[in-house]
């Protein structure tokens, strides 16, 4: 069944810290300080702590967007809710190349470890492929699927760092560290800089929101966890590194980690830091390939890119094209083997695209004040400010290659975004077929829409169950994925529509522009009002409706109410008992009149409107390629009932009921409600 089925919620805190030490326990502390010894000596470890420390300003901003925001795509899916659209943009397609170059240098990191030390006649190609395909194929079968590998891993790696770091303490010679500064403080910032990717980890927590079990809580207390993890290993690891051999005979070599481990415990320790060094490359590049994956996902969520980057495998649910395409991206990259290359430009792209979205924190308090927060970030708006300059102040002191590639990709970037609207224009004079052909590709696609409810109450709750719920009934019949805010007025209720949800919550009256504008009325597809009033229910509406809200449903049942929202060109519902079937109904079903659910679901019974022209007009039932499954129990023609027999003829705008399981349901609809004949 094609279309999108939505992620499972099935990561907790211990995974979702796992995600995060997967990225961040990488390459960076057993390749990079061999670099850091040749350019600043011993004071590399202060420059460690001090990006550590700096890095916590982005941790906590992180922390209040994922726990308010739990949506995939992580920070790009933050920008996109509260910055223009060229900026969201860029935003992911700088995370996108952050993230996919950032894979390829940690499959090459391993591809050269394998050949240095088990297999020198290997190609690094072929080992990137390979591992790739591997990798691939866990993501594929689900985040929880590559996280039992990654989790594995992250344990073996971060046993050897403990172990190196602890055990090798007694072994630290004070004349190692003298003088601590031989190069003077001037190298500090750009080491700083430098070694800024090896914080890289805890942001990719939030690109799996979807998939984390109570993000509220999870999401921002699994940040803290592995960035305080990972300063405290990073510290205490490379303070032994440094102090068990002089800073120039550890810049002399390319594999510091494995150097200094066989230094302390001769073959053991060798040897456990190539299995280190292993695990910590393939951690990195598992789960960063899952994050390339979801941001690709998320652009084409929101039609940056083709929208079947959006979609999700019928089985796994997990976004399969794009992750397949990121893979064939890794492998052509890594192929090359450019270790240095691949570094510097995924440096760039992570310090442009996380300013950003440390600075998406202010923009969001000014066009969301109401939005709920169940994890605020201190010092409000100084933590934000200082997250941005954290980031974008180490830019200027990147290599220049760094700066000319990353000047490159941004202006792609720009080229690629422009050109959607001047694609789009250019489709009208392609050839009538090819049009065809892209309409109906486009018809298999579930779109995301996006639907306010105002009023968290009963009927609210109702409505969102029914439109969130994903059982295979409803996919059959489903036309979009819908992607719910609430506002609610009332706090206590709020707090439990977000744990139940999992959805953006914006938190005052309804009723008011200031409120109902926060909720980004340009973006939605649909308003429901949905409280238990039908004086603020018609309010609510008209404001929608004035703000330039596309769809508008309100419930009401006061006569009164329901003339003056019809007039204004609302749809209403005042069946208390029914409204959210029926919401469900209008929305997913589009030219089916009426459809009841026979027995829970195991067979329905629809009423479908044939149009004028549409492609079974002038057919007998019985030419017709209905599905054996499903009967044809009623024709009505101009207001009386016609049996229907085999050689019944179906005319313009008759309307044909069926009855059927689901799926043989769906297929006559979709054949007899088709406006063509083609």
């Amino acid at each position: 069944m094609a279309g999108n089925v939505g992620f499972r919620r099935n990561i907790g805190l211990f995974m979702a810290v796992m995600i995060g030490i997967g990225a961040m326990m990488g390459p960076g502390i057993f390749a990079l300080p061999s670099v850091v010894a040749g350019a600043i000596g011993p004071l590399g470890i202060l420059a460690y702590l001090a990006m550590g420390l700096l890095t916590l300003f982005t941790a906590l901003n992180y922390g209040e967007l994922g726990a308010a925001i739990p949506v995939a795509g992580g920070g790009y899916s933050f920008v996109s809710r509260t910055l223009p659209r060229p900026v969201a943009f860029l935003t992911g397609w700088f995370f996108w190349i952050g993230n996919t170059l950032a894979c390829a240098l940690y499959v090459v990191i391993f591809a050269l470890t394998i050949q240095q030390y088990f297999w020198p006649s290997a190609s690094v190609f072929v080992i990137t492929l390979v591992t790739t395909a591997f990798f691939t194929i866990t993501n594929l079968r689900g985040q929880v699927e590559a996280l039992r590998v990654i989790t594995a891993m992250n344990i073996v790696e971060l046993l050897v760092l403990v172990g190196v770091g602890v055990f090798g303490a007694p072994y630290i010679e004070p004349a190692n560290l003298e003088p601590f500064a031989p190069m003077g403080l001037g190298p500090l910032i750009p080491t700083m800089g430098l070694i800024y990717i090896s914080y890289v980890g805890f942001d990719l927590i939030t690109v799996a929101a979807e998939e984390i079990i109570d993000p509220a809580r999870t999401i921002p207390r699994a940040i803290l966890i592995t960035l305080g993890v990972g300063v405290v290993i990073y510290v205490l690891v490379l303070w032994v590194m440094m102090g068990v051999v002089n800073y120039e005979e550890l810049a002399d070599t390319s594999t510091p980690f494995i150097f200094v481990a066989d230094r302390l415990f001769g073959a053991w320790g060798r040897w456990a830091g190539i299995v280190a060094t292993i695990m910590a490359s393939l951690s990195a590049f598992s789960v960063t390939l899952g994050a390339s994956s979801r941001v690709l996902f998320a652009l084409g969520r929101d039609r940056h890119f083709p929208e079947a980057f959006a979609r999700l495998h019928p089985k796994y649910n997990t976004p399969h094209v794009a992750l397949f395409l990121c893979a064939s991206l890794v492998v052509l990259l890594s192929g090359l083997g450019v270790v240095r290359f691949l570094a510097s430009v995924s440096s760039f792209g992570y310090l442009i695209a996380i300013g950003i979205v440390n600075y998406s924190v202010i923009a969001l308090h000014r066009r969301m004040p109401n939005l709920r927060r169940p994890f605020r970030v201190a010092l409000y708006p100084v933590t934000p400010i200082l997250g941005v300059v954290a980031c974008w102040f180490f830019i200027p002191t990147l290599e220049t290659r760094s700066l000319l590639l990353g000047a490159g990709l941004t202006a792609a970037g720009v080229v690629l975004y422009l050109f959607q609207p001047a694609n789009r224009d250019e489709l009208r004079g392609l050839p009538a077929l090819v049009r065809r052909l892209y309409v109906r590709i486009r018809a298999h696609w579930r779109p995301h829409m996006r639907v306010l409810i105002v009023g968290g109450g009963t009927q609210g709750r109702n409505i969102a169950d029914r439109l969130l719920k994903r059982d295979e009934f409803r996919m059959v019949f489903r036309s979009s994925e819908y992607q719910i805010t609430f506002i609610e007025e009332n706090e206590d209720r709020a707090e439990e529509l977000g744990r139940r949800f999992n959805v953006p919550i914006l938190h005052g009256d309804g009723t008011k522009q200031e409120v109902l504008e926060q909720a980004e009325l340009g973006s939605l597809d649909v308003a429901i009002a949905a409280t238990h009033h039908d004086d603020r229910n018609t309010i609510i509406a008209l404001q929608a409706k004035r703000l330039g809200v596309p769809r508008v449903i309100a419930v009401a049942r006061d006569a009164d109410h329901v003339a003056l929202l019809e007039q204004s060109g609302i749809v209403c519902m005042s069946a208390p008992y029914a409204t959210a079937a029926m919401i469900e109904n209008y929305l997913d079903r589009p030219g089916v009149a009426e459809l009841i659910e026979l027995e829970g679901g195991i067979a329905s019974l629809i009423d479908v409107a044939v149009p004028e022209g549409g492609a079974v007009v002038g057919k007998r039932i019985q030419d017709i390629a209905i599905p054996d499954e499903c009967v044809v129990a009623a024709v009505i023609r101009d207001g009386a009932f016609v049996v229907p027999r085999g050689h019944t003829e179906i005319m313009d705008r008759d309307h044909v009921v069926f009855v059927g399981p689901p799926p043989a349901v769906q297929s006559a609809h979709t054949l007899f409600s088709r406006a063509d004949r083609s």
